[in-house]
Formats: structure tokens, C-alpha cells, sequence
């Protein structure tokens, strides 16, 4: 028969390990987000150095990165792509708000035509890619996610249902992960 004696230090142990105090969880000193900027013209524009200068100045960290992506199957076949730049931002708590939202509103470059902003806020605030500071990548290296903004292409289940067609981009992992990641850090 247990008695609480023998219980008590199983219970302050779990909770020891489980527990953080308030303010030193990631959760409360960071905020981390993925985001995709879409359009006909988001390529060679500046836009990427000034999401730079913009991280730089809240002291963020993390990457950007122009990508082509077709935007539909159609286009695919005929070999046009949408210019998109995607990356990662991890920030201070009291600043990542502030960087989240130029990103999402602006104001981009005077060259840039932005069509799409999409921003998926981390829960866990981690970033998937880490530099010392914040990265350009090369527009040849593979990044993408399981699930969207950004996401791999084979991470789009397409289902047929009698002669319907939908494509269903729900995931396994809540979090998505870095799947697509061929040059070394």
C-alpha cells in the first residue's frame, strides 16, 4: 500500500520538470512565424534586404529566400511560376508582433507588387532554420514545410472522390517541420 510519503516525491519531481517559472518559458520571452510574400514582381526588387534591415533593426533572427512555385497544375505544364519569398523570423516577445505585421502590411519596396501574404505564427515560437543572425539563402537551396505557407509539394494529398478532385493539405504534424533542407547549415 503507497502512502503519501512515497508518492510526494514522485509528484514534486513531475512537477519540477514540467513547470517553468512565469517568464522564462520560450513561450513568453520569443515569438517566432514562417511567411510567404507572393507576386508578380517580389524578385529582385529589395525585398529580401529589407526584411533584413527590418529584423536587424528588432533584432531577429532567422532567413529569407526567393522560390518559384507554379500556381496551379495548369501552369505547371506550361512551365509558368509565381515569384514568392518565403523565411523564417524568430524575435524578442515584445518585438516579433511589430516585424510580423511590416510583413504581413508593409510597406515592401517601391518595386515590389505584392498579390499574397500568408504568416503562420509558431505556438512554440521555434524556427525551424537557426543562424547567429538573420540568413539570405540561395535561391537553389530547398526549403519547404509540411504544411503551408511554403509547403512541399508532396505534402498535397490529392484525393478523387467519383469525379471530383480535392486536394486535401491537412498534415500529421501540427507544427510542420523543415523537410526540405539540402545544403548544410
Amino acid at each position: 500500500m503507497f502512502r503519501l510519503v512515497h508518492i510526494l516525491p514522485i509528484l514534486l519531481l513531475v512537477t519540477a520538470t514540467t513547470s517553468q517559472q512565469e517568464g522564462w518559458k520560450m513561450t513568453d520571452r520569443f515569438y517566432g512565424f514562417r511567411f510567404s510574400i507572393t507576386g508578380p514582381a517580389v524578385h529582385n526588387v529589395g525585398l529580401r534586404n529589407h526584411i533584413v534591415s527590418i529584423s536587424d533593426k528588432y533584432s531577429c533572427f532567422g532567413w529569407v529566400q526567393n522560390v518559384q512555385r507554379p500556381k496551379s497544375k495548369e501552369q505547371t505544364q506550361e512551365g509558368k511560376t509565381e515569384q514568392e519569398v518565403v523565411g523564417e523570423v524568430r524575435c524578442a516577445k515584445k518585438y516579433g508582433k511589430i516585424v510580423e505585421g511590416i510583413i504581413r502590411n508593409g510597406p515592401y519596396t517601391e518595386a515590389a507588387v505584392v498579390e499574397g501574404v500568408e504568416v503562420k505564427v509558431y505556438d512554440d515560437t521555434k524556427i525551424k532554420l537557426h543562424f547567429s543572425h538573420f540568413k539570405i539563402l540561395n535561391d537553389d537551396r530547398k526549403t519547404c514545410f509540411r504544411d503551408s505557407p511554403h509547403m512541399c509539394e508532396e505534402f498535397n494529398v490529392v484525393e478523387r472522390v467519383d469525379d471530383d478532385v480535392r486536394v486535401d493539405t491537412r498534415t500529421t504534424t501540427g507544427q510542420g517541420g523543415n523537410v526540405g533542407s539540402t545544403d548544410e547549415l
